[in-house]
């Protein structure tokens, strides 16, 4: 048994006792229905709260999507479409986080999503990391992606409860502070504001919750101020040029993977170009570069996070090429 599900389980046991104590005490022949409001309280432990603490107890993280699309049935594409969102998001923080080890390793299929239920006027539903031995071998990556899965949901909760508490402004630094580091933070962010309502589409708020803390509800507003802050990424660094080939290019975040960098400290080196003029985005893929900006370095001194305020191709991707 488990935590949440041994406290609804231990509300049910309660009203049962309260029907005994009750039933005890009422007089012979009186109406049926005198207990109707404690077998309807019974009825909504086991139906709803149990199937809810259930889904909690075996979820790494949580997620509750409210609004008028759900008053009544909602449309298949509608529910569909926020499974798929939501576990790409998932997708892409873990690859941020495993770096060059993710190439090919981490799809969709690795997070495992499971549906709670529609109740008239939201949708529940979890996420849980596979356990490696559910995966398919990945020469020993198996442990690392699993790990790397798990903490992105982690990261994903702990990031909307700090942008929870302000609809205008997003601070980054005090996300810095829960995702230390830049790459993974940026990434975090976009995820979040990716998860959080369009306003569109009848879903008005998302509400995200792990662990033990009250969920954090995100809006539309939380959705516009996150994206604000992504205008911004680095918080503080100093200007370096590097060279590499292009990567992983996100072409509605403005943003793509350095890879290949002809620097043996720097492994992969998460850019964001917007803004930048004389950039045709969908030469980028495959092409070697030249790139300078404004980094933001890991505890460690790594290059991690670049602004990008120049860019030069050196060598067209093959494709651009032929």
């Amino acid at each position: 048994m488990t935590a949440w599900a041994d406290q609804v389980r231990g509300q049910a046991r309660m009203v049962i006792k309260q029907i005994a104590d009750v039933q005890a005490r009422l007089p012979q022949g009186s109406p049926a229905d005198a207990l109707a409001s404690y077998y309807t309280m019974l009825e909504e432990l086991y139906e709803r709260d149990l199937r809810l603490a259930q889904l909690r107890d075996d979820s790494d993280l949580l997620l509750r999507a409210e609004g008028e699309a759900f008053a009544h049935d909602p449309r298949l594409q509608l529910v569909t479409s926020i499974f798929s969102n939501v576990t790409n998001q998932v997708t892409d923080l873990t690859k941020a986080i495993l770096g060059v080890r993710s190439d090919g390793a981490v799809t969709p299929s690795v997070v495992d999503l499971g549906l709670s239920g529609i109740a008239k006027g939201s949708l529940y539903f979890g996420l849980k990391a596979q356990s490696p031995d559910l995966v398919a071998p990945l020469l020993g990556a198996a442990d690392a992606i699993f790990d790397s899965t798990k903490r992105a949901l982690k990261i994903i909760d702990d990031v909307a409860h700090s942008v929870e508490v302000d609809d205008k402004k997003v601070s980054v630094e005090a996300v810095s502070e829960i995702v230390d580091d830049p790459k993974v933070r940026d990434a975090a962010l976009l995820a979040v504001q990716r998860i959080s309502p369009s306003g569109r589409r009848g879903l008005q708020t998302v509400s995200v919750s792990g662990g033990g803390k009250a969920p954090a509800e995100l809006t539309s507003q939380h959705r516009r101020a996150i994206r604000e802050s992504l205008d911004r990424p680095v918080l503080h660094g100093d200007e370096i040029e590097f060279t590499g080939h292009v990567r992983e290019i996100d072409l509605d975040a403005f943003r793509f993977e350095l890879r290949g960098i002809a620097d043996q400290q720097v492994r992969d080196l998460r850019c964001a170009y917007r803004g930048v003029e004389g950039i045709q985005p969908r030469k980028l893929l495959g092409a070697r570069v030249r790139v300078r900006g404004l980094v933001e370095r890991s505890a460690n001194d790594v290059p991690r996070l670049m602004s990008i305020r120049s860019l030069a191709i050196i060598r067209e991707a093959p494709e651009q090429l032929g």
